[in-house]
Parts: structure tokens; C-alpha cells; sequence
């Protein structure tokens, strides 16, 4: 029997043609649901006018600035405690619209000309 000659170490395998290429497996396809009858037609343009008319008119936070001002001034609450307040009351608001409100209520004369006003969207 023959003797085989050692290999140099120059001539190992690479390890990435010892393994076979890696199979990728996908999800098999679902089937798209036929479109909902409702979907199909899509209203007129005079449709969408009329219900954009009847939509209630929304409370603003704006229109509260009194009672902001009360509840920040007199009671000392905090901006999110007149949040909840007010949205207990059916009026929309988070913490950060009371802010801006509250701020934009300052006269002008009473600002602090030091502190950034940039980001307060002031009453027309």
C-alpha cells in the first residue's frame, strides 16, 4: 500500500466549499381576500362635502384659555392635571396644548423677552 504524502499547510480545505449552500425557506403565499363590497364603491366627492358639513364643530383648547388660566393661576395646577381636567370634561387636550395655550395667552408685554417664544403659536 502506497504511503500517502502529508498535505502542507498550505493546502487545507476552505471551510466554505466543505458545506453545501445554505437553502433559504420562505412563508408559503396567502391568499388575498376579495375587496369587501362596501370598499368597492367609493362615495362622490358631493358625499364627502355633506358629511364634512355635518361634523360637529370642534371645542378648541383656545376657547378655554380662561379656565386654564384659572386652574394654572388661582388653584395651581399642573399643565397635565388641567389636561385630564378638561378632558374629564369632554374636551380634547394633553399637557403639551395646555402649555402652548397657557403661553400664547401671555400678553406680550408681560413676556420675559429672555426665554424662547419661537414655538408658541400666539392668538390671531
Amino acid at each position: 500500500m502506497p504511503k500517502s504524502e502529508p498535505k502542507s499547510k498550505t493546502e487545507k480545505k476552505s471551510p466554505a466549499t466543505d458545506r453545501e449552500p445554505t437553502k433559504v425557506f420562505y412563508p408559503p403565499a396567502r391568499p388575498v381576500p376579495p375587496p369587501h363590497p362596501a370598499d368597492s364603491e367609493i362615495p362622490r366627492v358631493e358625499a364627502f362635502l355633506e358629511e364634512a358639513k355635518n361634523e360637529p364643530k370642534r371645542k378648541l383648547i383656545t376657547d378655554h384659555i380662561g379656565t386654564i388660566v384659572v386652574l394654572r393661576d388661582e388653584k395651581r395646577f399642573t399643565f397635565r392635571a388641567i389636561a385630564e381636567w378638561l378632558t374629564e370634561r369632554g374636551i380634547e387636550a394633553d399637557h403639551s396644548a395646555v402649555y402652548r395655550a397657557y403661553l400664547a395667552a401671555i400678553p406680550e408685554e408681560k413676556r420675559d423677552p429672555r426665554e424662547d417664544w419661537g414655538d408658541v403659536d400666539l392668538p390671531e
